[in-house]
Formats: structure tokens, C-alpha cells, sequence
């Protein structure tokens, strides 16, 4: 019978497990689904800023990433004033070739804190 007990009680902690897990992903990829957004986002505002591409290419940009990675659950939240804001800030602090981040920008450590807020 003891080992019974334990064999459940072995299963029981795989299952919580699972299952806190399962939650933990969920939250991690609803981050990591704004941070990709923030990404494109300010790839796209950078774009318009230094290579003058339209604001309807900026948007196919963005829609392709949300088409393409799945993000169609975070897309409302595009529109948030945190989304907003940090993607202004993400794309101000980014090289004029919109690959890096130009860590001298005054918005480089204020873009940063945005980012690590999501």
C-alpha cells in the first residue's frame, strides 16, 4: 500500500506541475508576444522616421508579424498607451538603420525601463 501512496502522490506532483507550468507559459508568451510587438512596431516607426517609408508599409509590417508569429491575441493591445509609449521610445533610441539600439540616446535607458516593464 505504500508504494501505492507514493506512486499517486508522485503523479499528483507531475500533474500540479504540468500545470503550473502550462499557466507560466502563458504569461511568459503574452510578454514575450508584446515584446516581439513592441519589436516590429518600432522597427516600423524607425523606418518612417529615417528611411521615409509610408505609414501603410509600417502597418503591413506589423500585420505580417502579427499574422506570421501568431500575436493576433496582443494586437488589441497595440493600442494601449503602454504600447503606445514604448514603442515611441523603442524607436527614438534605435540607429538610423533601425538594427540596433544607439545606446547614446537619450531615450536608450528610458526605452530599456519601457521594455522591461511589459
Amino acid at each position: 500500500m505504500p508504494r501505492r501512496h507514493l506512486l499517486w502522490i508522485s503523479l499528483g506532483l507531475i500533474v500540479s506541475q504540468a500545470i503550473l507550468g502550462s499557466g507560466a507559459k502563458a504569461q511568459i508568451s503574452e510578454q514575450d508576444m508584446r515584446r516581439g510587438l513592441v519589436g516590429q512596431s518600432a522597427y516600423a516607426a524607425c523606418k518612417m522616421l529615417h528611411a521615409d517609408y509610408s505609414q501603410e508599409r509600417a502597418d503591413l509590417i506589423v500585420e505580417a508579424a502579427i499574422k506570421n508569429n501568431n500575436w493576433e491575441s496582443q494586437k488589441d493591445w497595440l493600442k494601449s498607451s503602454q504600447a503606445t509609449q514604448t514603442i515611441k521610445l523603442v524607436s527614438e533610441a534605435m540607429n538610423q538603420d533601425c538594427t540596433d539600439f544607439n545606446q547614446n540616446s537619450a531615450q536608450f535607458v528610458p526605452a530599456m525601463e519601457a521594455i522591461e516593464a511589459l
